[in-house]
Order: structure tokens, then C-alpha cells, then sequence
């Protein structure tokens, strides 16, 4: 074969090469798309998770499929029942799983000044805006290996319920109250016998008298069905049922920006439509109460004072001695 006919043999199989190739492109590598597995401390039937947790992760889903279609999701796999209460916040510091949603009780020991979320006065917006976050992070990251998002759901508070009326304050000493380490420092002061039982076994206690009453959540006594047993809302509500949104911080670090903005927005505009929804829900819940037989006992004036500032000082107290440094700095910023 001549050299010229060579060349031309060489410069068809390239052109027939080209051809092939724009009429069969090879398969586009398509990067693969970040999934953020996220658990709660509670099941998903929760009234926290029903109605705060569940609904972020499907607005954040659905704003970023909208934004950026395919690149990241949030993807629930449950509560306890994946990975028991206690050893949720280590699952979440070796990156097991990724995102958090329960209460800093739960991880006090690791994390005592976490906890002090239960004190704060402000809302959530006004935590992040005098910088109560940024010191809420630097503990999380510090401690838990975790970026600390914000609080989802902070505005419900506690409540005491008891089987016999109570008018005054002194009226609880000696009592017998179901306590968690959320306000067993306020009991003691008040001059009650805190008691540990677990939420499964309330509803015995109070029927067969081992407790008078108990301290809970105020949006959530009445699906353990307490409300038949304790007859009694007694006096004001107080503290704060602060839900901690946390993620593992080496994910949170390795998330695009774009991402992490999308996270972030979608928190916000969630935590501007609970607290809406809050307002509402506390006023339907003491109606909800009343209508199911139970008395609404508010405390005079100077007794409501009383209570409540004892239920602060007490609180801070408790956290004081476990932790110093970052509590004194968080009273400043969240008390009024």
C-alpha cells in the first residue's frame, strides 16, 4: 500500500471514529447525590416530630429538589427504634448518622451548657440575632462533633398537673411529682419529692397514687391519656420545650454551600410557621382541657412571680454547677 493511500485509510477510520462517537456518546457520570441521614430521639408519631421535625425535612426536600434537582436530600430512617436514646449522640458524633432532632437533656452529660436552651426568654430568631446560636455551635462542635442549626419547636412550655388542687406555691411541698433532669432543681426548691418514671408508666403512678402530678410538655398530656387521672392545670407555665436541629459537622462541612444555604432557609421559614402555629395550639390546648374535665388553677399574681422566678433561678443554679463557663455567657444573652 502506497503511503498516500495509507493516509487515506488512516483519516477515514478517524472520521468514521468521530461519527460513531457523536451518535453514541458514552453514559455522562452523573455525581452521586448527597444523602443526610436523619433520626429523631422520639418515633415519628411524636407530636414533635409529626408536627415540627417531619415537616421541616419535607420542606427542605422539597426546596431543594426545586433549587437543585438531584444533588441532595434528607432522608428520615426513625427514632429509638433504629438506634436507642442514648446512644444517638454518639452515633451522631462518629457520623453514622447525620442529622439530630430531640432535646440537649438527652446529651446534658456530654454537653451540659446544651441544656440551657430550656431557659431562654427569647424566641428562636432572637437567639440567633444576640449570637446565642454561634456559642450554642461552638459547643456542639467542641463536645459532639456537630453543627448546631438552631432550635426547631421552642416555643411550647411545661406544665405542672396534679390530682388534688393546689392555690400557692407552698401548697407543693411534699408532694410527689413525676420529674425529668429538665426541672428537678425547680421541684427540690419548691420542696417536692421529684420522682423518675418513665413516660410509659405515668398514667399507673398517678391512678394508683405513687405520684400527685407530673411536669410535662403543655401540648402532649393529653395523648398518654394523663388527663383522665390528673384533674388539675396547676399554675402558670414556664421554661420552654427546646428542640436542638444538630448535624455531624464533618457532614455539614463536606455539604456545598449552595446546600447548606438551602438547609438553613428552610429552617427559618419553618421555625416562622410553628411559632405562628404555637400561639394557636396553647390557646386550643387549655380549651381542649377544660372541655375534657380538667380545672385551670392560676396562682395570684405575687404567687405567679414567685413560682416563676424560682423556676429560673433555680434552673440556672443547676446548670451553673455543671457547667460555667459558656452558661454564664448564655444567661446574659437569653434571660430578659
Amino acid at each position: 500500500m502506497s503511503k498516500k493511500r495509507l493516509l487515506y485509510v488512516i483519516a477515514a477510520l478517524v472520521g468514521l471514529f468521530t461519527l460513531n462517537v457523536s451518535l453514541y456518546p458514552p453514559p455522562s457520570v452523573e455525581a452521586a447525590k448527597i444523602t443526610i441521614k436523619a433520626i429523631s430521639a422520639w418515633g415519628k408519631n411524636h407530636s414533635g416530630v409529626v408536627k415540627d421535625y417531619l415537616p421541616y425535612i419535607k420542606r427542605a426536600n422539597e426546596m431543594l429538589q426545586k433549587k437543585y434537582p438531584g444533588e441532595a436530600e434528607i432522608k428520615y430512617i426513625g427514632g429509638a427504634e433504629v438506634i436507642p436514646i442514648p446512644d444517638q449522640p454518639e452515633a451522631l458524633r462518629k457520623g453514622q448518622v447525620d442529622m439530630y432532632y430531640g432535646t440537649a437533656a438527652y446529651y446534658a452529660g456530654i454537653a451540659p451548657a446544651a441544656n440551657t436552651t430550656k431557659l431562654s426568654q427569647l424566641t428562636s430568631q432572637e437567639e440567633k440575632d444576640v449570637g446565642a446560636d454561634a456559642l450554642y455551635n461552638e459547643i456542639h462542635r467542641k463536645l459532639l462533633n456537630a453543627t448546631y442549626l438552631g432550635a426547631l419547636g421552642s416555643q411550647n412550655p411545661f406544665q405542672l398537673y396534679t390530682i388534688k388542687k393546689i392555690t400557692a406555691p407552698d401548697q407543693i411541698k411534699g408532694m410527689r411529682i413525676r420529674t425529668s433532669a429538665m426541672y428537678i432543681d425547680f421541684l427540690k426548691a419548691l420542696g417536692a419529692n421529684p420522682v423518675a418514671i418513665k413516660p410509659g408508666d405515668v398514667y399507673q403512678a398517678l391512678e394508683r397514687g405513687v405520684v400527685d402530678g407530673v411536669m410535662w410538655p403543655l401540648d402532649s398530656i393529653r395523648p398518654w391519656g394523663w388527663h383522665e387521672v390528673v384533674k388539675f392545670v396547676t399554675g402558670p407555665p414556664f421554661y420552654k420545650v427546646s428542640h436542638p436541629l444538630i448535624i455531624n459537622a464533618d457532614k455539614w462541612d463536606g455539604l456545598p454551600k449552595h446546600i447548606q444555604e438551602v438547609l438553613m432557609e428552610a429552617l427559618r421559614l419553618e421555625v416562622i410557621a410553628i411559632d405562628a402555629r404555637t400561639v394557636e395550639d396553647i390557646n386550643n390546648e387549655y380549651k381542649e382541657m377544660k372541655n375534657a374535665g380538667m380545672q385551670v388553677v392560676e396562682f395570684s399574681s405575687a404567687d405567679t412571680k414567685k413560682y416563676l422566678d424560682m423556676a429560673y433561678e433555680e434552673g440556672w443554679k443547676g446548670q451553673l454547677k455543671m457547667e460555667s463557663e459558656y452558661t454564664s455567657k448564655l444567661r446574659d444573652l437569653i434571660s430578659k
